[in-house]
This record gives C-alpha cells, structure tokens and sequence, in this order.
C-alpha cells in the first residue's frame, strides 16, 4: 500500500479536490491517504466524513495575508518531516511549486498535479522541474509548460477518471426539486453553468449570449420563451476586481432583459441533481485545462455548449459538443441556440458521442491504474 501525503491550497471543493476524492474511492485498498490543508472549511468537512487523516497547513496567516515563502517552506519540510509517507504528491500547480522548492530536502520522491494553464516564471518551470514527476490533466495542459521550458521527460497526461454509473441513477427532471426551490417551471429551457464565479469562468459572456438569443426568439416570436440560467458556483477571490465581477453579475439578474431569469444558488450537491434537471449545460470559460463538470455532463447525457479552449475538445472529440470560440457571446447564443431549437437528433448524436468518449478515455478505472503505476514507477525511479 501507497502512504501518500497530499498537499492541498483550498479549504473548498472544487473540480481539482473532488477528482482526488474520486480516484481515493477507487484505490481505497491501495493507497493509505494523509492531507496537508487548509484546517476548516468544506474540504476538512469531507476529509473528516471520510475518515482522512489530515493536518492543518495554510499557505496564509490568521489574518488571510500569504506567509512568505521561507515560512512556508519552513511549515511543510517540519510537517513532512512528522509523517511516514512513501511520497508527497501537490494537487495544484501552487504547491506543486512549493514541494519543488522543498523537494531536494526530502528523502521521498515528490509529484506535481498541473491543474491550470497559465503563462508562467522560469522560477516556476525550475521549481516544478525539481519534482520527481509531474501529471497533466490534458495534452493542452502538457504542452503548455513543455512549450515553457518543461522537460519532456517530466511530465506526463493523466486524465482525470469518472464513475460514469454514478450519474446515471436518475432521469432528467424527475423530481424536480431543485426547478421547484427556485419557482422555474418544468416546460422552461433551463441553461446550467457550474464553476468559480471568477472572471475566467466568463459568466458574463453566458449572459450575455443568453440577451442575444432572447432578443432572436423575440424577432421571430409573438412571445419571449422560458429561458431560465442556474449558475452553481461560488467566489473565492478576494481582490476587488473578483468581488466587483461578482456583483455585476448578480445586478444583471435584478434589471433589464434577464431580470428573473438568473438564479446564483452557491456550492451545489449533488451535481449530479442540477445535471439532470437542466436542458443544457453552458461553458463559457476562457481556458479550462480539463473541466470535470464537463465529465459529469457527458456521464448524465446532458448536451454541453463550451468554449473550444485547453482539454475540452479532448474530452468532446468533433462531435460529442458544441464548441465555440472564446469571449465570443454571439457563438455561445448560436450554440445555445441550437439545443433550444432541437426536437432530438442533435442532442442525441452530441450526448452518444461524448458517452462514448467518455467511456473509452475517462473511465474510473483506467485513471485508477494510471495513478497507482505512476506511483510505483516514481518509488522505483528514486
């Protein structure tokens, strides 16, 4: 068995956190799991549910300010140092560059989760390529860093995996409950988004498309159709620029063309609930290096308008999605379009294809053993 530590930013659950969780399910027999994370907040809820063990690690002080880094640095080597672990694998690009910055310190071999596609440092390329191994989440993101001075020997696509079975147990609006909560009617054509409500998420963009195609339905209607928007997700930014982003956003959803129409419901579970009680699931973001709401989407059989940024056209392939270029509304209403007007074949060949792809590339199983032989392979490297 595997004793791995894993080093966490976040105190939430998000796409990165719940891959973890899922692929942890299906190794329970092979790998004996101890976190490094945030001391409260719902991934410490979780952990503890599940029996975790976990210790506290924060990369910022009482008072949210970051530590400096010869603090941090000081934290997890003393940590680390407490722990019987076999390796330390980082689940985000932040602190897989902090374990680089510690990895020459440890007598265990260390991994790097590459969960972003971003333009980064040299520093940054040094400290990730002191670690032993780093996992992708998608082709575009490996190329990203190897376009940025990565070696290529270092890292390697693991994509993530999903139970596809778990998604399947109910059928679209069949309870209703989440469209009953928010007063949305059955008959209405309820758009979904799920993420961060951060600027690169681009939910501005959603709502805009969405004005587009209102304002088209009323050109050819004598009447504007049921077009509801439930965007499940919330703020973790501070900054200003985030906070203001977010009011914006839920000011749209008082006044003008999209009053009552746009309901903000915070951090929802099941996700499986809100996949299969919307006709649509819309995907505005301006990079996304491997979204796992896509992945549940594409296991619920639920049809996908996306941005044709970072992995998604990986996990869609030609024709498992709607995908459309960035920052562009009028695309997305296009997209989006097209689903509304569909009476089934389209929805049918996308929701097939993507199920297929699924099934093939992103299966629980395969990701389980991708993982557990890379750990083997890393142990037998060092």
């Amino acid at each position: 068995m595997f004793r791995v530590a894993y080093l966490c930013e976040f105190p939430s659950l998000n796409g990165g956190e719940n891959s973890l969780l899922s692929f942890l399910a299906s190794a329970q027999s092979e790998v004996h799991p101890l976190f490094l994370c945030p001391a409260t907040g719902p991934l410490a809820d979780r952990l503890d549910c599940l029996g975790y063990a976990r210790h506290d690690f924060s990369l910022l002080t009482p008072e949210r300010q970051r530590k400096p880094a010869e603090q941090i640095n000081a934290e997890l080597l003393g940590t680390l140092a407490e722990l019987d672990v076999d390796l330390v694998h980082a689940n985000s690009l932040s602190m897989s560059r902090i374990l680089g910055r510690v990895a020459v310190q440890l007598t265990v071999p260390t991994l790097g989760h590459i969960r972003d596609i971003l333009n980064v440092s040299g520093k940054v390329i040094a400290d990730l390529s002191e670690l032993n191994s780093c996992l992708a989440v998608s082709h575009a993101t490996r190329q990203c860093y190897l376009d940025q001075g990565m070696p290529d020997s270092r890292v390697t696509t693991v994509y993530n995996g999903i139970d596809r079975g778990g998604f399947q147990a109910e059928t679209p609006h069949e309870s209703g409950s989440l469209r009953a909560s928010l007063g949305i009617a059955p008959s209405a054509f309820l758009i979904g988004g799920v993420g961060q409500i951060g600027l690169r998420k681009a939910w501005d963009v959603l709502l805009d498309a969405v004005e587009i195609l209102l304002e088209r339905c009323r050109s050819v209607r004598d009447t504007v159709p049921d077009i509801q928007i439930v965007i499940a997700g919330l703020r973790h930014s501070e900054k200003p620029e985030s906070i203001e982003y977010e009011q914006s956003l839920i000011r749209r959803s008082y006044a003008g063309p999209l009053a009552e129409r746009v309901h903000f419901i915070g951090y929802h579970r099941p996700i499986s609930q809100l996949l299969h009680e919307i006709d649509v699931l819309a995907h505005p973001a301006h990079q996304e290096p491997l979204g796992r709401v896509l992945l549940e989407a594409a296991a619920c059989a639920v049809p996908v308008v996306a941005t044709a940024v970072g992995g998604t056209a990986e996990i869609f392939g030609e024709s498992g999605a709607i995908l459309v270029p960035s920052k562009n509304a009028e695309a997305m209403a296009l997209g989006l379009e097209k689903v509304f007007a569909d009476d089934g074949p389209l929805v049918r060949r996308m929701t097939e294809q993507a199920g297929e792809r699924l099934t093939r590339l992103f299966g629980r199983a395969a990701h389980r053993e991708r993982m557990l032989a890379l750990y083997q392979d890393v142990l037998a490297s060092r």
